[in-house]
């Protein structure tokens, strides 16, 4: 399986940018200063990096149009006191009233299988970093399961990935929506959303820049 982290060295004049994009924080009543960081030099360069590198949660967000891409980030430190960021690949939301995990619609390149491979009678109608809804066919037979398990999700061109997940409402008589999320281990969550970011990229170049593809 591919890895999906994209190592990124950042130089003097991207910290410069990013000091330019650091919110000032408003000042409280009580006239207490703001908390300011100079990342001209070295030093102060140094602190700011090891401060974020103490998030519990760090991301970084890029927004174009109406995607949303949210990308965990970790600030490693290297040889030479040189910090790097590792981005992996983002969980992607679309924008409008809310937002809302980004929905590959499937295909017949994608399926759902057993433990023997063998495909079940379930379609996928589309496919999320989060959720899955499945689709079929004939009204008459469409009963789903309240919970997912031993199944697994084939994607083109790469192993199946053991999936689970509970039911969470129906769309339609034929179509149920799934979460995945709560159940499905974190590396499987992992890959789907490097496989989700792939076809993103290739149905939208224009929210995507060369480095990030």
């Amino acid at each position: 399986m591919a890895d999906d982290t994209k190592e990124l060295q950042v130089s003097d004049a991207e910290f410069k940018l990013l000091s330019e994009m650091i919110m000032d924080i408003e000042e409280s009543e009580s006239d207490k200063k703001n908390l300011e960081y100079d990342i001209g030099g070295t030093s102060g360069k140094d602190a700011l990096l090891f401060q974020l590198g103490l998030a519990d949660d760090l991301q970084l967000v890029a927004n174009y149009g109406n995607h949303h891409l949210v990308f965990p980030v970790q600030m490693k430190m290297g040889d030479f006191a040189n910090f790097s960021m590792s981005l992996k690949s983002p969980k992607i939301f679309e924008t409008g009233d809310q937002l809302r995990s980004w929905r590959l619609p499937a295909d017949k390149t994608i399926s759902l299988v057993n433990e023997e491979g063998e495909e079940l009678h379930y379609q996928i109608k589309d496919l999320s970093a989060s959720g899955i809804s499945l689709l079929i066919d004939d009204e008459e037979e469409a009963e789903f399961p309240e919970q997912l398990h031993n199944i697994y999700l084939q994607l083109p061109n790469r192993e199946r990935l053991a999936i689970s997940g509970s039911q969470i409402r129906r769309v339609d008589n034929k179509t149920v929506a799934y979460s995945l999320g709560k159940s499905t281990d974190d590396t499987v969550l992992a890959a789907l959303a490097e496989y989700l970011f792939e076809c993103h990229a290739e149905q939208h170049p224009e929210a995507h820049s060369n480095h990030f593809k």
